[in-house]
């Protein structure tokens, strides 16, 4: 806690500071990890901040951890913690303690830092290319990354201030080293926070030294930022809007899911992106989707279009870009988007036709047809042609091999010829033949949306039901 200086000079409390406190700990595969800064408190420092996650069903799946370090404002002396470690040596028990259980076992880690707990991170990162890797997301809240001027009236007695001064060789080879290693972006999502009552650490060394897109400012001072009295609180949803997919169309999604899937993402663009020129079909799908994954919607975009333009005709590329310009325009509304998601499916449906290709062909048919009932005003009857295309694609159906997929697209096909009770039935059938929870939550998506433009707010309660996804 680095806010107000009566508060830090208690010299006399000598509190214990636990180096873990399991909030949720169940095994999963993805940990939120909450850090505190100079002087804080594992068990305090960040108020009602890990309840609120822990009430949020988005973020069932998260297990939420605190992790402490030495930290206080009495004087170093030698001897086992009495004398509080550099920065550089907290650094390294962060990345020794995250890579010991429970954490070893993660596939995703998301950490919530405070002022110095900030650095403290930036550093791990830093030093450790395993952990950055394995990291999914960081929230930095009121840390001096640019350094403290403030911090000379400590710099006599306590190394972590010394470090923490600006001009310091600490922060300045943090700076050099984090515009090398970073300079071109994180493949982590990132956020850097800062109070815009902040006298302590200011919006200049808090959020500056990062680019445009990843700056947050909120309400608050330095202590108050991390302590939100509400779920509504900006600091909460800045979390919980990262940890779900911030700019991604989505209904619904397992976020702790979502963070492992980012991971993957990421290797494969890593395999992917320097032969995006030489691949084959199946692998350019596979890289824009891993770059869809990622929310980088725009690369997604530029690899189809340049290859689509020169000659590829895979009818599954052709799916992958339209699906992008669909959920694009689901949040955009766009007439372009539109346009062109529909005369890419329809391309799709021809050559699914041409070649046979029933699976695709009802793929490419029920998107059409989505398409053309989400763009008809809600106060007037459908488009005539969902209707046509909604048969289009039970046509195809018919003939295709039996998946949760197919079932899917013929519950859809249901709803838009206003079968809701057939529709409930095959939409049943298709989740418990899903093979895992993003088809559930990709089928739901979609579902959810028919079901509320033909029969309204009622057939959407009986998907949630059948889904136990509540629309959020």
């Amino acid at each position: 806690m680095l806010s107000f200086l009566p508060q830090w000079l208690r010299f006399w409390e000598r509190r214990p500071i636990p180096i873990q406190v399991p909030h949720r700990a169940t095994g999963s595969d993805a940990a939120f990890v909450f850090l505190h800064g100079f002087g804080g408190n594992t068990s305090t420092t960040w108020g009602k901040f890990p309840d609120f996650l822990k009430k949020d069903p988005r973020l069932r799946s998260w297990d939420v951890f605190g992790l402490g370090y030495p930290s206080t404002l009495r004087i170093d002396i030698p001897g086992i913690w009495a004398a509080d470690p550099s920065i550089d040596t907290l650094a390294l028990s962060l990345r020794t303690a995250l890579s010991l259980p429970p954490f070893d076992r993660c596939r995703a880690i998301a950490i919530a830092a405070h002022s110095m707990g900030g650095l403290v991170v930036q550093r791990a990162l830093l030093d450790d290319p395993t952990l950055a890797d394995k990291v999914s997301h960081l929230f930095l809240f009121g840390t001096p990354s640019n350094g403290l001027i403030k911090a000379w009236f400590g710099r006599l007695f306590k190394r972590q201030f010394r470090d923490m001064r600006a001009g310091r060789p600490f922060i300045t080879r943090l700076r050099e080293d984090w515009n090398t290693r970073f300079g071109g972006g994180t493949k982590f999502f990132f956020r850097a926070v800062g109070g815009n009552r902040d006298e302590f650490v200011p919006i200049a060394s808090s959020v500056e030294p990062f680019p445009d897109e990843v700056r947050r400012s909120v309400t608050g001072n330095h202590v108050e930022i991390v302590k939100p009295e509400a779920a509504d609180h900006p600091s909460v949803l800045l979390v919980v809007q990262g940890l779900t997919g911030e700019g991604v169309a989505r209904d619904v999604i397992d976020s702790a899911r979502l963070a492992v899937e980012l991971k993957r993402f990421r290797e494969a663009v890593d395999r992917l992106e320097e032969n995006a020129d030489r691949l084959d079909p199946d692998a350019l799908v596979s890289l824009a989707l891993a770059y869809d994954g990622l929310g980088q919607g725009a690369k997604a975009l530029a690899v189809l279009e340049q290859r689509y333009k020169g000659g590829i005709s895979s009818t599954d590329a052709l799916g992958v870009l339209g699906g992008r310009l669909k959920r694009r325009w689901l949040v955009e509304r766009k007439a372009e988007d539109l346009a062109r998601a529909r005369e890419l499916y329809s391309a799709g449906l021809r050559q699914a036709e041409e070649a046979k290709d029933s699976a695709q062909a009802y793929y490419h048919a029920i998107n059409i047809a989505f398409l053309d009932l989400l763009a008809s005003s809600a106060n007037s009857a459908p488009n005539p042609n969902v209707r046509a295309m909604a048969e289009c694609a039970l046509a195809h159906c018919a003939t295709a091999p039996e998946t949760h997929w197919r079932i899917a697209t013929e519950a859809e096909a249901a709803l838009m010829l206003g079968n809701l009770d057939m529709a409930l039935e095959l939409y049943g059938r298709a989740i418990g033949m899903a093979e895992s929870q993003r088809d559930v939550e990709s089928m739901y998506s979609q579902a959810v949306r028919v079901a509320d433009r033909m029969f309204g707010r009622r057939a959407v309660k009986r998907f949630e039901e059948l889904s136990g996804f509540p629309r959020q």
